[in-house]
């Protein structure tokens, strides 16, 4: 289905419409604007497709596909769904004319193509489908990057991602090599038989490194987040959150593969970086990357345990960053003086908003972000800290407490710039939130509050699907 869009917006994008309904909009807006819709429902589609296909699942353990290159289990398929409603969150910020509209006709073109490569990651059972697929959702990325071409940043971004992630590619083409020069074999079923080899191990290791390389983990980090402090926002937006969601639910998926001491390494310095280095910066793209990197580090430490609050954290990031970028960008509306056209709202002085309702709804994914009950974040982590202690790890868990603790304080920064806000009434001309930005908005808010109500049923799910 994405294929076939994909290639019906391929040729749609040549064609530029004039019939606009606005008439203060330009033509190419009004023809990006319409395949942007397009794309949503198209991926509405493909949503009610996979929720069909969860009863054929339910009935078998789980299904090859394409000569056993892919492998649909129930591990995999929730993760899927997921994935696809939070683009679809995302992308209704450039279904409608905004103040900074930085809309193109290639981006949702190039969208389609990122978004194959992002369902298709966490079913692969092969080495040349994983790395097929990986360069699929890559190149995509670092071509959405610097899409705004008259943006510097936005140009030295999608160079710096070039550059970085050709590395990691070479790494996973290497690991790749070793792992078939010894097992003779490119199916991951079938490496299996041989993982209680040494070399077998030490190869897995190199292919997990270039993954974490790839999504940005400490201490290999630096450059995603120069990356996304260069990007626009809501590019930033999608590649903070679904890339790096995409790679964690294939690891989570094959986590028995892998030496769980090499992502121990990484979850210390992910949690010790993330938790210090945002103490001192005032961007607030950068400390939302960080925040990334420190929830993501948590998630490390349920794929050490394999256990099924990776499920459970995995909705309340989802819900949570979505809520904060989103507010982001619609608290973009407001700013009378922005730093940039492609990131209006960048330091946290800017967080002074004159509507009340917006400043409140990032202080509650704020809250929780910090654990603070009865929000998500809380449960979340109490579900992956139990998880944790009944597999013994002890140290573990506390450095996970006292991280979590440290890093409250620049939550807290924001909370304090947040609560300052006033709804300024002299200024008629101000610029509203769109209509349809802000019933995602709403709709995600009132899912933050109510989240402890559906808990029974979502840990009763969780717990039969493992079974």
């Amino acid at each position: 289905m994405l294929f076939t869009s994909f290639l019906m917006f391929l040729v749609f994008s040549t064609f530029k419409s004039y019939s606009v309904a606005q008439g203060n909009m330009r033509p190419m807006e009004g023809h990006s604007m319409m395949m942007n819709r397009l794309g949503v429902i198209n991926l509405m589609f493909v949503l009610m497709l996979l929720m069909t296909s969860m009863d054929v699942i339910a009935l078998t353990p789980g299904m090859t596909l394409f000569n056993n290159w892919f492998n649909l289990t129930v591990y995999n398929l929730p993760l899927m769904m997921l994935m696809l409603l939070l683009m679809m969150s995302l992308l209704m910020y450039n279904t409608s004319v905004h103040k900074y509209d930085l809309k193109s006709p290639f981006y949702m073109l190039m969208l389609m193509s990122n978004i194959m490569g992002l369902l298709l990651f966490p079913l692969v059972n092969d080495l040349l489908a994983l790395y097929m697929m990986v360069e699929l959702q890559s190149y995509s990325l670092y071509l959405l990057t610097g899409l705004h071409n008259r943006s510097y940043n936005a140009s030295r971004a999608s160079l710096l991602y070039f550059l970085m992630g050709g590395v990691a590619s070479a790494m996973m083409l290497l690991a790749s090599y070793f792992m078939y020069a010894t097992t003779g074999t490119t199916n991951l079923s079938d490496m299996a038989m041989f993982y209680s080899y040494n070399n077998a191990y030490d190869y897995f290791n190199m292919l997990l490194m270039a993954l974490l390389f790839k999504m940005g983990m400490a201490p290999l980090h630096r450059w995603s987040m120069a990356v996304y402090n260069y990007a626009p926002t809501y590019m930033t937006a999608y590649m903070s959150v679904v890339a790096k969601m995409s790679m964690a639910s294939w690891m989570f998926a094959n986590a028995n593969l892998f030496n769980h001491y090499m992502l121990m390494i990484f979850f210390y310095m992910s949690l010790f970086i993330a938790a210090y280095k945002p103490l001192f910066q005032v961007n607030l793209k950068t400390m939302l990357a960080y925040s990334g990197l420190l929830n993501f580090g948590y998630m490390l430490l349920s794929m050490m345990s394999f256990d099924m609050s990776f499920y459970m954290y995995m909705m309340q990031y989802v819900l949570t960053h979505m809520m904060l970028f989103l507010g982001i960008l619609a608290a973009s509306q407001y700013m009378k003086s922005p730093m940039s056209t492609w990131s209006p709202l960048m330091y946290m002085h800017q967080l002074k908003l004159p509507n009340l309702t917006l400043a409140v709804c990032l202080m509650l994914a704020l809250f929780s972000l910090m654990g603070i009950p009865p929000l998500p974040g809380f449960y979340a982590k109490l579900y992956m800290l139990s998880g944790a202690l009944q597999e013994n790890y002890m140290l573990e868990t506390i450095t996970m407490i006292i991280c979590s603790v440290v890093a409250t304080y620049y939550y807290a920064n924001m909370i304090k710039m947040l609560i300052n806000s006033k709804t300024i009434k002299d200024n008629i001309n101000m610029n509203n939130i769109n209509p349809s930005l802000a019933y995602i908005l709403s709709i995600s808010t009132v899912l933050l509050m109510s989240f402890y109500m559906f808990l029974p049923s979502i840990s009763e799910a969780l717990y039969l699907m493992t079974m």
